[in-house]
């Protein structure tokens, strides 16, 4: 691989800054004065910049084989540090140099940066466990540089990449996984550096005595404990939820050790840091001391491994065994809130309810749907109005779980998902509706089309991504919640940057890219969203504001407005329900359907009229325009006011006998086709008052207008 072709494509995606300092022989060292980047390998070893405004969206590993460690120390450090980094979603790049030093560079998860402030405690843990790792570069945020693959190096040959160069440009521009740095942190505080206990058992402070929590509370750190004593175990909202790892539970079982964890610079196994890993473990997850006496063989528990590892204190035992508890309790206090946010933080990206669906199937399809609506819409506003139809329905689909032959079927009417859209007008959920289906490599199909008080079943299927993989689209942003209403008002096309930033990005220019907004929109949308509070911009650095979504929904009626809509859906279904049970007493059948008998299809009610009908599951009775659906062949309608929705549908919900007019003076209609199919007729009287003729002879009024009549294709004026 040419060296130079590999520092052209390398060197501008790792650097922070376009600028170089090139190795200065006179000094020593690499020049205080910067050059510009170019893509040309330069003549001399050059370093690029990993901070700007002193955040960083690259984590660096400098492994040096020197100081006392060769290049076999810095090859079984770096893959040590490549299996924790993998576990972790990280998609690292690694190269090595002619002295045997090697660079492990992790790209972040898109739209994030870091302080060294923040980068600083996982460095140093790392540090403590690889020794020839060099933190320094990144404990410098003004001027840390380093070397990236392709220079030259001071020894003389250039630094070698490993791997191939189409793989390190996939990772720094894909970059690592969302959850990669919350994973990183949580993995290294389950295994803290605690010195280890001498045999003595000197006398330590117990797990910490708790108080009642209070305004006068001298010390923080009790607000994380509940109880008291050996009974004093972690508040529900800081304990990890995650199950104990699989190493350090084999620990507690029967004393396995892995290679490359607990290892002392010799290789033997330091048990005092396996047994504060297994301590730590629990204590994060809210166990108590007496929760971990019970796990052991004398009280018939299953952790002989942390049993084995105190038998050399003989009758002291139980002493470091309390000792080991205090300061795993102590290192939990310093370090639990730093994990608050990875485990049990609500974010309210777009609002929604508090619950959370977790159905990795309709996720995956809601990452997928994103991404083709991005690649059929890539400069179009429009995309912003299907993004949110697409996670209406995914969000319905979670809340009523239909399958049918192995796909997710939603079965959802126009009004329930335009409430689940962030009240997008009916007509528009309809329209895109029909303009998504109808495309090749869609991600919805319409298996079958709505009638009477059934709505469009829709099935969703995997779409067609033309070069994006299935790994791409499962990382991708998206939310199976519903969409704020307050979005309505600010505008959808602000709603992912917004949800970008809330997920961590501080870049601008990062966020616009997670986002797939130009830096022209993108810059229009963060204008709009620093206006009203949602965000703050300052020194090229954004973050979450100080005002939420419901405020502004608050300050805009938005309740008001949305019980209105859930009011005026109510009344057009029980209309177009009076206009089914006048028009269904005759020939005229609502056709039966596969799915009538299922019991998710039963016993529709209108529950979309209460006030928590969005975090209910809705229920629309469809009132869609059934042309279409006669058209498609599912059913064709014996009047044309079914064509109109619910506005001219009768008066009342059962048939009210009228007294005899002169019918001699009513104009009679008649059914169009040569084989009617209701039997009835309508009859118009001279002041355009409307009956229905029913075929047992009975006549009910009826708000049909009579112009409609006159003038529709499917009745006839009997002469």
């Amino acid at each position: 691989m040419v060296a130079s072709r590999v520092f052209a494509a390398l060197a501008p995606l790792i650097a922070a800054r376009r600028s170089m300092r090139l190795w200065d022989t006179s000094v020593g060292r690499y020049a205080d004065r910067t050059r510009a980047l170019t893509t040309k390998l330069p003549n001399r070893p050059a370093a690029v910049p990993v901070y700007l405004h002193r955040r960083t969206r690259l984590l660096v590993l400098d492994f040096d084989a020197k100081h006392g460690h060769t290049s076999t120390d810095v090859d079984l450090d770096v893959r040590r540090c490549q299996r924790w980094l993998s576990s972790c979603g990280a998609r690292p790049v690694t190269d090595r140099s002619t002295s045997g030093g090697r660079h492990i560079l992790v790209p972040l998860p898109l739209g994030l940066t870091l302080t060294r402030g923040e980068l600083e405690p996982v460095l140093r843990r790392l540090a403590a466990r690889l020794p020839s790792l060099d933190i320094s570069p990144m404990l410098n945020d003004t001027t840390g540089a380093i070397t990236p693959p392709g220079t030259r190096c001071r020894t003389g040959g250039f630094r070698t990449l490993e791997g191939t160069l189409t793989e390190a440009v996939c990772a720094l521009t894909t970059r690592s996984a969302p959850d990669f740095w919350d994973r990183l942190r949580a993995l290294l505080a389950d295994e803290p550096t605690i010195p280890p206990s001498g045999p003595g058992g000197a006398s330590v402070p117990g797990p910490p005595m708790i108080v009642k929590n209070g305004p006068t509370s001298a010390d923080h750190r009790t607000a994380l404990w509940e109880g008291s004593g050996e009974h004093a175990r972690l508040r529900t909202i800081y304990r990890r939820t995650t199950p104990i790892p699989a190493e350090v539970l084999a620990f507690a079982h029967d004393g396995a050790a892995p290679s490359h964890r607990w290892r002392a610079r010799n290789g033997r196994l330091d048990r005092s840091r396996a047994r504060q890993s297994v301590l730590v473990a629990a204590a994060m997850r809210g166990y108590t001391f007496t929760d971990v006496l019970a796990q052991l063989p004398a009280n018939g528990g299953e952790w002989v491994g942390l049993d084995r590892a105190y038998h050399r204190y003989g009758r002291h035992q139980l002493r470091a065994l309390h000792r080991d508890w205090a300061a795993a309790c102590a290192w939990t206090s310093r370090h639990a809130h730093e994990f608050l946010a990875a485990t049990h933080k609500e974010k309210k990206h777009t609002g929604g309810q508090p619950r959370r669906q977790r159905h990795e199937a309709v996720h995956a399809w809601l990452s997928a749907a994103v991404r083709w609506a991005d690649a059929q819409w890539p400069r179009s506003s429009k995309r912003w109005t299907v993004h949110a139809v697409l996670q209406a329905l995914a969000y319905a689909s979670a809340l009523r779980p239909i399958a049918q032959r192995g796909l997710p079927i939603v079965e959802f009417g126009g009004r329930s998902l335009s409430l689940l859209a962030g009240g997008l007008p009916e007509t528009t959920v309809w329209q895109t509706l029909r303009a998504i289906r109808d495309l090749p490599g869609a991600p919805i199909r319409r298996v079958c089309a709505g009638a009477g008080c059934r709505a469009d079943r829709y099935a969703l299927t995997t779409p067609a991504l033309d070069g994006v993989t299935r790994s791409d689209t499962i990382g991708h942003r998206v939310r199976v919640e519903p969409v704020h209403p307050a979005w309505r008002v600010l505008g959808l096309h602000c709603r992912r940057l917004y949800e970008v930033v809330t997920d961590g990005a501080t870049d601008p220019l990062g966020a616009f890219a997670a986002a797939r907004l130009t830096r022209s929109s993108g810059y229009t949308a963060l204008h709009i969203l620093t206006t009203v509070g949602l965000l703050h911009h300052r020194r090229r650095v954004v973050g979450v504001g100080s005002t939420n979504l419901d405020q502004i929904a608050h300050q805009h009626g938005l309740a008001a407005l949305q019980q209105t809509t859930v009011a005026r859906h109510r009344a057009e279904r029980a209309r177009w329900r009076s206009w089914l049970t006048l028009h269904s007493h005759g020939s005229l059948q609502i056709p039966s359907t596969p799915w009538s008998k299922s019991p998710s299809a039963q016993d529709r009610s209108d529950d979309i009229g209460s006030e928590s009908a969005v975090s209910a599951m809705p229920s629309d009775l469809l009132v869609n325009d059934v042309g279409e659906h006669g058209r498609s062949g599912a059913v064709c309608w014996a009047t044309p006011s079914a064509r109109s929705g619910p506005g001219f549908a009768t008066s009342g919900t059962s048939p009210t006998t009228v007294h005899a007019r002169d019918s001699a003076s009513a104009e009679v209609y008649i059914e169009a086709a040569p084989v009617p199919r209701a039997g009835g007729r309508w009859l118009i009287f001279p002041d355009d008052t409307v009956y229905y003729l029913r075929p047992t002879g009975v006549r009910t009024a009826s708000t049909v207008p009579a112009h409609l009549l006159r003038t529709s294709p499917v009745w006839r004026r009997q002469r």
